[in-house]
């Protein structure tokens, strides 16, 4: 899934591509603040009554934009804006429904509705951004899509501009996001009732349960002797591994919460209070322990790296991969001010991870059966009338992480029934007057009818339920496709070269995708490709590499001087040095011979410019490793999981992790090409990727402006349309220097 916010507004300092996901969800927060539209309930006189979404405030011309790719369920572009009660509000609206996954077994099937849109009468020339579906179909009337064919919507696609919401001089729109039974079912997991391991589609954070009354110890047991990367300090001298001090969680059972943030590994533990609530403990932060993964892996797990990778990573072995080395040492806060190292693989610690939503960061279920009467739309749930009464940081958090059945209030045939209560006498709509004018202004804005939905849906706040999200980073077949273009520029020659043509997509780009997705993305978790900037430098490379992902062998590589070792995989693993390396990691027995003969063979196969001396030692090649050699093509795991390997080895999630702007280039294309013959063109070049392409092709000219590497030129090509999939503020300068979000005559192969 990738998800981002309906407004795209850019931070008031500072690059956006630098503002953390917390501030920005913070920003949004501040601009969510009319208590008439709060979530989960906002009050109509003294009563607080079910509302299922929330009022974002807007500046008029900022765009609203589709948080997902979806199809249009339906629509309203009003002619003109109504007036309630002397104040003015808009019924235009867009509702879309977004059916993704954030795992190979959890499909996520969601709605997110765009409501108080402007009107018509004050879009002032702007319909012709609005999807083309609905754009010149003004009326008061709620539709559906003529054509389904024609509604399908992509994210950041404009839907509309903020209207009014029954308040002169503010402008915005509600913001819903809910989603039936049954899909819930599929996603949302209550972590209360799991007592050993959560989902294996892991993502986000992982978390631990630890029973209270374990034993910690002063120092990692197994933490090996001498001056590897494990005994470095940062530029403050704080260690990877400090020393804690042995003791106990007596009386007090710990939930603790682990993210690898670039180069640290940040672990919050916290306990439960006597008055139901659960706060920090205390945290504590290991400098270097992100970057240094596959060599603790390796120094761990000498037997099997792979699956100690996966130890470290997410708290136990998802795969197939084992070690005779089933432990699993952390340090942990256990008490005010102490930490020890832990066992976290020991029997009764539980663990999970954001994909099983953990109760004690407040998600939290509110089932219409349990209220007292889930027919109406008053909230009587006494735990939710609790957190309204409050006005702390800690219980308007817990209200965002509330997940609530209600009826929608954009349903009109059962109105009498759901604000029956609100008409007796001293409620706001006793009057038959009063309650005439609010039906006439619930009938403008109702659609319910077109939907085909329940009556009742599960609400999530929309912002927090996309800040939830944007952690899975989990591609589905359709997002992936937008990585690679319809048309594509192709440098012949090494680095930047004088002869650049482009062309249309080949046939078979992109027939790799549908077959290889799962264990794609199982492969970007495992080994940290899991940030917007690593997954595009990673796509950038791999993209070009695999001929716009239509295979896995490298073209013309039998007839290279390294052949048979040639390029295979998601990263084109090369060289037999590289091959034996990735088959340690993976816990196969290479002979100490075997390496030494083929080190030989390939350093004279390369003083010759010749394949022949790797060929004369095939024959002494077991059958098992020539086997393997080709289960690097055949077989998706390995496809997949060799590429993630190399990518660690080389270390380019460090260089990934900085950012650069894109830099206009323009060339004139070669006369040889298909398309654009010897006209002006661009490509944008940008320095942080390149030195990601240079760390896993050609360290050599990691310093180099212009690097001897092949298929620069396409690389650049297909990090642009990475970062139009990934990115949210993808700038691209145009020939007059202002900034676009997508680069010149973008189009992805459909």
């Amino acid at each position: 899934m990738i998800i981002s916010y309906p407004i795209l507004t850019m931070p008031p300092a500072g690059n956006a591509m630098e503002e953390s996901e917390d501030a920005w969800l913070a920003r949004l927060l501040a601009e969510s603040d009319d208590p008439k539209g709060a979530y989960p309930a906002r009050m109509i006189g003294n009563t607080y009554c079910w509302h299922g979404g929330l009022h974002i405030g807007a500046n008029s011309a900022t765009p609203v934009r589709a948080i997902a790719d979806g199809t249009i369920v339906a629509y309203r572009l009003a002619p003109k804006t109504e007036i309630y009660e002397g104040r003015p509000y808009d019924t235009s609206f867009v509702l879309l429904r977004h059916e993704t996954e954030t795992g190979a077994a959890t499909p996520v099937v969601f709605y997110s509705l765009y409501m108080n849109l402007a009107a018509a009468e004050h879009l002032h020339g702007r319909t012709d951004t609005l999807p083309a579906c609905y754009r010149t179909r003004t009326s008061p009337d709620a539709r559906v899509p003529d054509d389904p064919k024609n509604a399908k919507i992509y994210r950041r696609d404009i839907l509309g501009y903020p209207g009014s919401q029954h308040q002169t001089g503010r402008s915005g729109f509600h913001f819903e996001i809910f989603c039936t039974d049954e899909a819930l079912a599929g996603f949302f997991r209550d972590s209360g009732r799991i007592t050993e391991n959560g989902s294996a589609d892991i993502y986000g954070d992982v978390h631990f349960v630890i029973p209270e009354g374990k034993s910690f110890v002063a120092a990692h047991p197994r933490l090996p002797k001498g001056n590897g990367v494990w005994r470095t300090a940062d530029k403050d001298g704080n260690l990877m591994f400090p020393a804690g001090t042995a003791g106990s969680n007596t009386g007090q059972q710990l939930y603790v919460s682990v993210r690898l943030d670039k180069d640290k590994r940040i672990t919050i533990a916290r306990i439960r209070t006597a008055q139901g609530q659960y706060r920090e403990l205390g945290r504590v932060e290991q400098p270097g322990y992100g970057y240094a993964m596959l060599a603790l892996a390796e120094a761990l797990y000498p037997d099997n790296p792979s699956a100690g990778l996966e130890w470290l990573t997410f708290g136990r072995v998802l795969s197939e991969e084992r070690s005779r080395h089933t432990d699993n040492w952390q340090l942990v806060p256990y008490a005010p001010g102490s930490v020890g190292y832990i066992d976290l693989s020991q029997a009764g610690i539980v663990r999970l991870s954001d994909a099983d939503f953990p109760h004690w960061l407040g998600w939290k279920k509110v089932e219409e059966g349990a209220m007292l009467t889930p027919a109406d739309a008053i909230v009587d749930e006494p735990a939710t009338l609790q957190m309204l009464s409050g006005n702390g940081d800690a219980g308007k958090a817990a209200l965002r992480h509330l997940v609530v059945e209600h009826p929608t209030e954009w349903d009109v045939s059962d109105l009498d029934a759901r604000f029956a209560r609100l008409r007796k006498p001293g409620m706001p709509l006793v009057s038959e007057d009063s309650w005439q004018r609010f039906k006439d202004q619930a009938q403008k804005l109702a659609f319910w009818q077109h939907t085909g939905l329940p009556r009742a849906v599960w609400h999530f706040h929309p912002l927090q339920f996309i800040r939830h999200m944007r952690r899975a980073m989990w591609l589905s077949v359709d997002e992936l496709r937008q990585a690679v273009p319809a048309r594509m520029l192709r440098g012949i020659g090494a680095g930047i070269p004088a002869k650049i043509v482009y062309e249309a997509a080949q046939v078979r780009a992109g027939t790799l995708i549908a077959s290889h997705y799962k264990q794609l993305n199982t492969m970007w978790r495992k080994y940290g490709v899991t940030t917007r900037r690593r997954l595009a430098a990673f796509l950038g490379n791999s993209v070009q590499e695999t001929i716009w992902l239509s295979t896995f062998v490298e073209v013309g590589g039998k007839n290279n001087w390294y052949a048979p070792w040639y390029g295979r995989g998601a990263l084109q693993l090369t060289h037999p040095g590289n091959y034996i390396g990735y088959w340690k990691f993976r816990g196969r027995s290479i002979d100490a011979s075997l390496s030494t003969l083929l080190a030989t063979a390939h350093k004279k196969a390369k003083k010759l410019r010749s394949n022949v001396p790797l060929g004369a030692v095939e024959a002494r090649i077991p059958d098992a490793v020539a086997r393997w050699r080709e289960e690097i093509v055949d077989k998706h795991y390995e496809a997949a999981d060799s590429a993630g390997y190399y990518w660690l080895l080389n270390r380019a999630n460090e260089e990934a992790d900085e950012y650069t702007p894109n830099k206009r280039r323009t060339f004139n294309i070669h006369p040889s090409s298909r398309l654009k013959k010897q006209e002006p063109y661009v490509f944008y070049e940008n320095v942080s990727f390149r030195r990601v392409a240079c760390t896993v092709n050609l360290p050599d000219h990691l310093g180099r402006d212009n690097p001897s590497l092949n298929g620069l030129v396409d690389r650049y090509h297909a990090y642009a349309y990475a970062q139009v999939l990934l990115f949210e503020h993808p700038t691209f300068p145009d020939g007059a220097g202002t900034e676009q979000i997508k680069p010149e005559d973008y189009g992805w192969k459909k």
